[in-house]
């Protein structure tokens, strides 16, 4: 099983590996090896060991790559495999959230069980807001939040009310689905399916000029276009009030310890959306190298139902790696913290983190309030579709490179959008965008055909 790993492999790895394959061998007669690979190196080592046949059963596969990957035949096909021996993780993830994995009507890959979806809006520093006796519960629309920037700016010496950083405001505040690029829209996550070129819409020149005007107010950083900073280590070091986030449950909770304060969200869009893009951000895959997809399916069902195997993998082991604090929260052994434990992995690496230990800080209840949050998102009218982008590659290529020059600068509000817009259009026309856009149309045509 390999998956991605930031920083150095824990050193406990092979004690936890035996420890999972003790269950494994006893429930499925199967071992695991698990093999983590540097993030660094990861996308040329797993093209490397899919393309020379080296022995691969389970991997993780962002989804960003996915779906050209599952295109061009690197992964088992499923929809056989989690009939007879994944029913678990069928009913774990959900049968529509599931279907946003399919490629030419088959199922390739298995999403993580995360947040699927969340609501765009602001989030600030409680204790400012209490000061200024700000009412947060009465900010619905960027206008009165405006109102509240105002304040903050005349009141708060070397703060801007936002803070933008390697994020920005058209990441977060989405009113479309970005069917995988942005390249071709769904306004409104509907549209009657119609893909349109968000880029040219009346809403993205009023969104810009109303950045433009925030920045030369002194709302946004100066140097938004070009800091490398996190938004939150802003608010940490003072000099922002807050920044454009999509909220979860957890979410708040988890800020103290990022921002080194206590904050609070302004919803902003009434309603949570759920995307293929935000279902599909990992996923597991089998390799289409396994010698055996039959047994890497039933291991990839307890991946996603196994309280056990779930918390050796995320967690380590008992008494060594962490202890329990009740019957589902944990804490560090004495003489342990985050800097000398011996093994440590992601939430977002796990199949189903739903099932695993939640750490002091964090509300024991966080996975039953995202479970019920999913449940309660409202799905985009092409979720499930998923863009194949591989016969508008060069044209891909070439928009990004547009982007990457104009994107920044004009969302950040740092250039006059009167003047950049129409430029940046007429390069995305040169670019190829509107051969895009008729591909991505062609295909969600097809797509809604198929699943009507």
């Amino acid at each position: 099983m390999a998956y991605p790993v930031f920083g150095a492999v824990s050193k406990d790895i092979e004690e936890v590996q035996e420890s999972i394959s003790k269950i494994t061998k006893e429930k499925i007669n199967a071992t695991v090896k698990l093999q983590p690979i540097s993030i660094g190196a990861w996308g040329q080592q797993m093209n490397l060991m899919v393309s020379s046949g080296e022995k691969l059963d389970l991997h993780f596969t962002f989804g960003a790559q996915y779906t050209y990957q599952a295109a061009s035949g690197q992964f088992a096909e499923l929809d056989g495999l989690l009939a007879k021996y994944g029913q678990g993780v069928v009913q774990e993830v959900g049968e529509e959230y599931l279907k946003s994995a399919t490629v030419n009507g088959k199922l390739y890959g298995v999403p993580t069980i995360h947040d699927f979806g969340g609501h765009s809006g602001f989030m600030m520093r409680k204790d400012l807001v209490e000061k200024y006796k700000i009412d947060v519960a009465s900010i619905k629309t960027l206008d009165d939040l405006e109102a509240v920037f105002k304040i903050i700016k005349e009141n708060e010496p070397g703060m801007t009310p936002i803070g933008s950083g390697v994020g920005n405001f058209g990441e977060t505040y989405l009113t479309y689905d970005k069917l995988d690029d942005r390249f071709g829209v769904l306004p409104n996550f509907d549209n009657g399916l119609k893909v349109v070129n968000w880029f040219e819409t009346p809403e993205y020149a009023e969104q810009l000029d109303r950045m433009h005007r925030w920045f030369q107010a002194g709302y946004i950083n100066k140097d938004a276009a070009t800091t490398q900073m996190v938004e939150q280590d802003m608010v940490k070091a003072g000099t922002a009030f807050g920044n454009f986030v999509k909220n979860k449950p957890g979410y708040m909770d988890e800020q103290p310890k990022f921002t080194g304060h206590e904050m609070v969200f302004a919803t902003l869009l009434p309603e949570a959306y759920s995307t293929t893009s935000d279902v599909l951000t990992g996923m597991f895959t089998i390799s289409q190298n396994t010698k055996n997809p039959e047994r890497t399916m039933m291991f990839l069902n307890l991946l996603y139902t196994d309280v056990d195997i779930a918390n050796l993998l995320m967690w380590g082991i008992e008494g060594k790696h962490y202890v329990k604090d009740g019957d589902t929260t944990i804490k560090f052994p004495d003489g342990i913290d985050a800097s000398n434990v011996g093994y440590t992995n992601q939430t977002w690496l796990m199949g189903n983190a739903f099932i695993t230990y939640t750490q002091p800080g964090v509300d024991p209840d966080v996975w039953k309030q995202m479970k019920e949050f999913n449940a309660n998102l409202t799905k985009s009218k092409a979720l499930g579709f998923a863009f194949n982008s591989e016969s508008v590659k060069n044209e891909i290529t070439a928009l990004n490179n547009v982007t990457q020059q104009y994107r920044k600068i004009l969302e950040t509000g740092t250039v006059d959008p009167k003047k950049k817009l129409p430029e940046f259009i007429a390069k995305l026309k040169s670019a190829g965008i509107d051969k895009v856009i008729a591909e991505k149309q062609k295909q969600l045509d097809a797509w809604a055909a198929a699943n009507q």
